[in-house]
């Protein structure tokens, strides 16, 4: 299956967005909606889904996409090969037109979180660039203002392991969430 040569290489702790295109049958387009509404609010009842997007298409008989948050490769794995999402599947094979494409993120590009309803292009890499950049020197800056009295007579690597961690930390849950929010304009404008 497609999505399993792209979980291989995913730490099972890791983060992951999965990126789900699907297009309904023209006839039964309520029912797919149906299906695909049941399906997220069934998902979300699983450890670890942190939310889902779901964005229409633009012209009639385009692909939906279903975008969709877990906080590890181990929980989205739990609901993938879960008794209820093969139920769920049974049922979009009835109002679905074709095959599911699927692309599973794990890593920095999900950190750019696009809001709903807006074409999932990722920002251009030289912007992704400065904008890490940025948040990773002013953090370290504070970081090391804040800890270094506390850290400081520890060893070098094990100074570099805290302030690394706390790094990552605070850019994967509160510094990129925040700002991808705040940047978005920029991030995605040519």
């Amino acid at each position: 299956m497609q999505q399993d040569k792209q979980a291989r290489g995913i730490d099972c702790d890791s983060p992951v967005t999965i990126i789900v295109k699907r297009r309904p049958k023209p006839d039964r387009i309520k029912e797919f909606e149906d299906v695909m509404h049941g399906t997220t609010r069934d998902a979300m009842t699983f450890a670890g889904h942190l939310g889902a997007n779901i964005i229409r298409p633009t012209s009639p008989g385009d692909y939906y996409r279903i975008v969709f948050k877990f906080d590890s490769m181990r929980n989205y794995l739990a609901w993938e090969n879960s008794e209820l999402r093969q139920q769920w599947l049974e049922r979009y094979a009835e109002v679905e037109q074709g095959e599911q494409d699927m692309e599973i993120l794990s890593g920095l590009e999900t950190w750019f979180t696009l809001p709903q309803g807006e074409a999932l292009v990722p920002p251009p890499k030289h912007k992704m660039l400065i904008m890490i950049w940025v948040s990773i020197f002013s953090l370290s800056i504070l970081l090391n203002y804040v800890l270094k009295p506390f850290i400081d007579t520890l060893p070098i690597v094990a100074q570099i392991a805290i302030l690394s961690f706390i790094m990552v930390f605070l850019m994967t849950y509160l510094v990129m969430p925040y700002l991808s929010k705040l940047l978005h304009r920029w991030l995605h404008c040519n």
